[in-house]
């Protein structure tokens, strides 16, 4: 696990544009190279937290290969069963957790993917993007981030996680069965 370090409201702020800039420019490059070349990582999957105040952000991306088994259109009713269950799990939110002292809780959740777009082109590989945003009423509490994936995307074994919480950022990879992942340093 990488280690946080302390850091000053100007450079939070800083933080987060560069955050998103990144992410925007990671998410821009990554759809770019599924339409051309259709190369992505089974297994893996990658998660954003930013909290700035008491407003968090969290997004999840992962091939839905991870999730349903497949990455083409559903080809009959027993798929279409497994991709709108897929959309309903990652839409109820349940997959993740913080600190309950921190009192979180998700205000908007956008939920999408290749398998339910509709498009002229069938996608050689196809992606489940969830993206939360979640109100904390104690954000100082917020120390950990619980993930629990098994149930609804056994698939996936590793999640590159990045984070800046609290005046902190770090990143770390986190493996399945694993506990909670510390947004905090220790």
């Amino acid at each position: 696990m990488m280690k946080s370090k302390s850091v000053n409201t100007k450079t939070i702020l800083s933080g987060l544009f560069l955050t998103s800039s990144l992410f925007a420019a990671a998410i821009t490059a990554q759809e770019h190279h599924h339409e051309e070349h259709g190369s992505h990582t089974h297994g893996q999957a990658t998660l954003t937290f930013v909290l700035e105040g008491n407003e968090a952000e969290l997004a999840f991306a992962t091939p839905t290969a991870n999730v349903v088994g497949f990455e083409h259109q559903a080809k009959d009713d027993a798929q279409q069963q497994l991709v709108q269950k897929m959309i309903a799990d990652f839409t109820a939110a349940t997959w993740f957790s913080f600190d309950a002292q921190a009192h979180c809780t998700v205000t908007g959740t956008d939920i999408s993917s290749d398998l339910t777009a509709e498009r002229t082109t069938k996608p050689q590989h196809a992606d489940l993007n969830a993206n939360y945003t979640l109100v904390c009423q104690n954000p100082a509490r917020l120390q950990a981030l619980t993930l629990d994936l098994a149930a609804i995307a056994a698939g996936v074994e590793k999640v590159t996680v990045q984070w800046i919480v609290n005046g902190e950022q770090g990143a770390a990879d986190w493996a399945a069965g694993s506990g909670a992942l510390f947004l905090t340093s220790q």
